[in-house]
C-alpha cells in the first residue's frame, strides 16, 4: 500500500509542510482553536521528518507530564498509522516513545515538571533534530522554552521546531506575543 502525504495533510499546510521539505522553515508557530486540523498536520510532519532524516530523534514535550498519554502521544502515533507505518514502529507507553524499528530512531513524549532532566538526555545515536511544544502558552515563558531547545537541539545539521497552542483570551499571555 502507497500513501501520499499530499492525500491525508489538509491543503491549508501543504504550503509549510513544502517549505520544511525545502529547508526554508526551521520553526513552525501554530495557533488555532479546536479541530483546525494542527495537531494532526503537526503529527503528521514530525513522523514524515524522522523517516526522511535516519540520523534524528524527536521529543514531543508538554508542560505536564500527566497530560501527554491522551493527547500527543496519541496524536503521534495516530500519525504513524496515517502515514502506513505502523508495522515498522514500536510504540510504548513505559517509557512513552515510539521506536521506528529499521533505524531504532526515537520519538520521546516527555512533561516538563522537571525541565532539567533535558539537560542529560541523550539519544542512543545521532541527535535530537525535532522538538514539539504542545501547549505552548501552559509553559513558564520563552525562557523555559528556549532553555528546553538549547538542550536538546545540538549535535545536528537540520532541526526543525514545533509550537502549537490554542490561543488563550488573554491578548497579553506571552503566547500570544510570542506568535
Amino acid at each position: 500500500m502507497r500513501i501520499y502525504i499530499k492525500q491525508i495533510m489538509a491543503p491549508v499546510f501543504w504550503p509549510v509542510h513544502t517549505a520544511i521539505r525545502r529547508g526554508t522553515v526551521q520553526e513552525v508557530v501554530a495557533k488555532g482553536g479546536r479541530g483546525s486540523g494542527k495537531s494532526s498536520y503537526l503529527s503528521l510532519e514530525l513522523v514524515y521528518q524522522l523517516l526522511r532524516h535516519p540520523d534524528c530523534h524527536a521529543v514531543v514535550l508538554r508542560k505536564v507530564a500527566g497530560t501527554l498519554r491522551n493527547s500527543v502521544y496519541n496524536q503521534i502515533v495516530w500519525a504513524i498509522g496515517a502515514l502506513g507505518c505502523a508495522r515498522y514502529f514500536r510504540c510504548t507507553v513505559s517509557p512513552m516513545e515510539c521506536t521506528y524499528l529499521p533505524t531504532g530512531q526515537k520519538i520521546l513524549c516527555l512533561g516538563m515538571d522537571d525541565a532539567g532532566k533535558l539537560k542529560s538526555l541523550k539519544p542512543p545515536f545521532g541527535y535530537i533534530g525535532a522538538v514539539w511544544f504542545e501547549e505552548l502558552d501552559q509553559f513558564d515563558g520563552p525562557g523555559q522554552v528556549r532553555s528546553a531547545e538549547q538542550s536538546l537541539l545540538r549535535g545536528g545539521e537540520e532541526f526543525l521546531t514545533i509550537k502549537s497552542f490554542n490561543p488563550p483570551a488573554s491578548a497579553r499571555s506571552w503566547a500570544n506575543r510570542y506568535a
